[in-house]
């Protein structure tokens, strides 16, 4: 298949039923949590609703116009790669380090027994706020280490998913139980963050698996679910939800302060008010940054000198310079000052943070390059079948998720070493090919040459 021109690019883009999908999920993502924010949320606080509104519309329409690019021009669209054989050793190297940051976690946090974990599960509230309440750890040499090799991150669960079936079982059950240890510390402190990286880095490897599978065959539609995964999909999508309600009601009852959260009046006429509260809390947990966004487009802009935008590498600047790391000066920062809305404790969207060194119009069009990347990994995985694509690609889902909320990528160490290694291999990956490419295509050429000669006709004598 060649590649669509720019034109028919827009004019299919919601007719393709595969190479548009992540770009589809994305768009409904983003503009669904606005919208929320919007019927739910505190809208009637905003200082210049025309203006927030347009700039998130600004974000969309231009994080698409990216992603049609990338189709538009981008290499065409061939048959899917056969799967290769499975990277057994990677895989059982990625489920290890997954065991030894889950209990060093554990170990760091003080949980020494499972009933401590257990109990978490039943007050995550209580164990959230103690959490907090706790002093930090000190930067021990395991915690570099882990930190530095973090691009194992996010290997694991991309290429479980794609060779499961090709794993024996004692080797699944260590990828199993390396995750739980993980997902056991995230528990053990009432969080959901690292919860939420392992769902969205499930659904989007199960979501390539399933399209790269169609991708085999010449049929129009998508092989339809069995009824064992949808259970499976149902169980993952419903634990989680259902997990994160719970943890929100539980932390506003261990400081008594459910009667300052009522329920949204449309969810407490569906379901009992513990419930609703829950639910109206988790909606409103993701979407309140827009308010935060709304008072920071009011902040005159003030360059961070590229360390604004990542708190991660401002760290990293102060630490081997000893330079300043931006910290105050940064959008958040500024914002707090002149109108109150608290730094690091509520949202205010990713867009201040790239601001901070993109300016607003250039964070709209830092949009436009992540929509490029999100089409390339997509095809990449998808039609390549590339494990390094793929795990950017669950990257890139992290970073568009948490778009209402921060930049997340950007804001811990190991996130930020994870991405940067595998785009890292990844490049490296494509020079090796071209490379390879090159000199194939010189091999070639030579042979053709070759063969003209021994079949030219003898030259006439004079």
């Amino acid at each position: 298949m060649s590649a669509v021109t720019f034109p028919t690019a827009l004019a299919s883009s919601w007719r393709d039923p595969l190479q548009f999908r992540a770009r589809r999920v994305a768009v409904w993502y983003l503009a669904g949590t606005y919208v929320a924010f919007l019927v739910i949320g505190r809208s009637a606080e905003v200082p210049d609703l025309f203006y927030l509104t347009a700039f998130i519309a600004a974000t969309i329409v231009v994080f698409c116009l990216g992603y049609a690019l990338n189709v538009s021009f981008g290499p065409p669209i061939k048959p899917a790669s056969p799967i290769g054989k499975a990277p057994i050793a990677l895989i059982v190297v990625c489920a290890l380090y997954f065991l030894a940051l889950g209990g060093t976690y554990l170990q760091i946090s003080g949980v020494t027994n499972p009933l401590a974990i257990l109990n978490a599960l039943v007050h995550p509230g209580e164990a959230y706020f103690n959490r907090l309440q706790a002093e930090n750890a000190p930067n021990s040499p395991v915690i570099q280490v882990l930190t530095l090799t973090a691009g194992l991150y996010p290997l694991l669960i991309p290429l479980a998913v794609f060779h499961w079936q090709r794993l024996t079982l004692a080797i699944r059950w260590l990828v199993l139980l390396g995750i739980g240890i993980y997902a056991a510390y995230y528990i053990a402190i009432g969080t959901q963050k690292g919860l939420g990286d392992l769902v969205i880095f499930w659904v989007v490897s199960y979501a390539a698996k399933r399209a790269a599978d169609r991708a085999d065959t010449s049929t129009t539609d998508p092989k339809p679910f069995t009824r064992g995964q949808k259970t499976a999909v149902a169980l993952v999508v419903t634990a989680f939800v259902g997990y994160m309600c719970f943890n929100q009601v539980d932390r506003l009852q261990s400081q008594n302060q459910e009667s300052n959260f009522p329920p949204n009046p449309i969810i407490a006429a569906v379901l009992p008010e513990s419930a609703a509260r829950g639910l109206t809390l988790s909606l409103s947990y993701p979407v309140h940054g827009y308010l935060g966004l709304a008072y920071n487009l009011e902040t005159p802009f003030q360059w961070t000198y590229g360390l604004g935008s990542s708190m991660a590498i401002g760290s990293y600047w102060h630490q081997y310079t000893g330079g300043d790391n931006q910290v105050a000066n940064r959008y958040t920062a500024r914002t707090e000052r002149l109108s109150g809305w608290p730094d690091g404790m509520f949202w205010s969207t990713i867009y201040p943070w790239l601001a901070s060194d993109l300016t607003y119009p250039g964070a709209v069009l830092f949009m436009g390059i992540a929509g490029w990347f999100l089409a390339k990994m997509w095809r990449d995985a998808v039609y390549r079948r590339r494990m390094l694509s793929l795990s950017l690609l669950c990257q890139l889902a992290l970073f568009i998720a948490f778009v209402p909320a921060n930049n997340q990528i950007g804001q811990g160490r190991p996130s930020l070493v994870a991405f940067v290694t595998t785009a890292l291999l990844s490049l490296a990956g494509r020079m090796r090919r071209e490379v390879r490419a090159s000199r194939a295509g010189k091999a070639g050429a030579r042979l053709h040459v070759d063969t003209m000669a021994m079949t030219a006709p003898p030259a006439a004598s004079l």
